[in-house]
């Protein structure tokens, strides 16, 4: 079921499958959101948890149990229900349940709340532990943003401006999807303005550990785009088709990442995983804001 609000700005329509954000539009009209062309990529903006990126060998090890778990986890996959639903704000829940517990032993409650104000939606993720023991995740979002925006432009008119100048190497994404960090596959010094070429994403996906920033801009020559703002994320990574002229990019905040080349499975020493003690919740989020005139 999609369920649709607007302000006097921007729309956004959001289905209740994955909760996932599946159109932004400006009052002109103008779309956002990537949507779906399965020749392309069939998703617009899902939600990941409790993994981001691949598990080496689609398995990992929790309590010594093997669990399998597809690429950026199951949540994206699960049915939500409404919360709450006002003018411009709608709220959508998510329990563990039998299908969840045979990948991921951990009793969860996912709640995902979409804000609108003025130009801007928010989509905030609130990670709970309903369990009586500690629960483990990554976390992640993976908005896909059109590009370009309008009618006689091309991919190479947008540029990503970060808020902070950046300095990383992007780890090596091996075939099978996992991350070398031993060997870089792009090194990045001062990084500040990156103009998109379809070029850049050889290695797939350019990966940003512990980004400084918190804020960029993806804008065309005349400066229209969005900015995108994030929170409580210290990973950040860009994606796009390589081998496809694929119209859209992917801006994508994320606690972790996928399993190191080397991993021996064990779920525990995942990077940057998070903790909540029973009862507790995390929060994090993205938000973003339309630049049209």
């Amino acid at each position: 079921m999609n369920y649709t609000i607007q302000n006097d700005d921007i729309q956004i329509t959001v289905r209740t499958y994955g909760a996932e954000l599946i159109s932004l539009k400006s009052k002109q009209g103008t779309e956002y959101i990537w949507q779906r062309k399965p020749e392309f990529w069939n998703r617009c903006a899902p939600v990941l948890f409790p993994v981001v990126g691949r598990l080496l060998d689609k398995y990992t090890i929790i309590n010594k149990q093997k669990y399998e778990m597809d690429i950026h986890g199951f949540l994206k996959d699960q049915e939500f229900s409404l919360l709450s639903q006002t003018n411009h704000q709608l709220s959508l829940i998510n329990r563990f349940n039998d299908a969840t517990l045979s990948q991921y032993p951990f009793k969860y409650e996912a709640e995902i709340h979409y804000t609108l104000s003025k130009k801007q939606v928010r989509t905030e993720f609130i990670i709970r532990n309903i369990d009586d023991s500690e629960l483990f995740f990554n976390l992640g979002g993976h908005p896909a943003i059109n590009v370009p925006l309008y009618k006689d432009e091309v991919f190479t008119d947008y540029t990503i401006t970060f808020e902070h100048e950046e300095s990383f190497d992007a780890p090596t994404i091996e075939k099978n999807g996992t991350l070398n960090f031993d060997v870089p596959a792009a090194t990045y010094r001062q990084l500040k303005h990156l103009k998109l070429d379809r070029s850049l994403f050889f290695l797939d996906t350019i990966v940003i550990p512990k980004i400084k920033s918190r804020m960029v801009t993806l804008t065309n020559k005349q400066k229209q785009g969005i900015v995108f703002r994030f929170f409580n994320f210290s990973t950040f990574a860009i994606w796009t088709r390589y081998h496809q002229p694929a119209p859209f990019v992917c801006l994508e905040p994320w606690c972790g990442y996928g399993d190191r080349y080397d991993s021996d499975h064990d779920f525990m020493k995942k990077d940057d995983l998070q903790t909540l003690r029973p009862q507790a919740e995390f929060r994090a989020g993205y938000d973003i804001e339309i630049l049209e005139w």
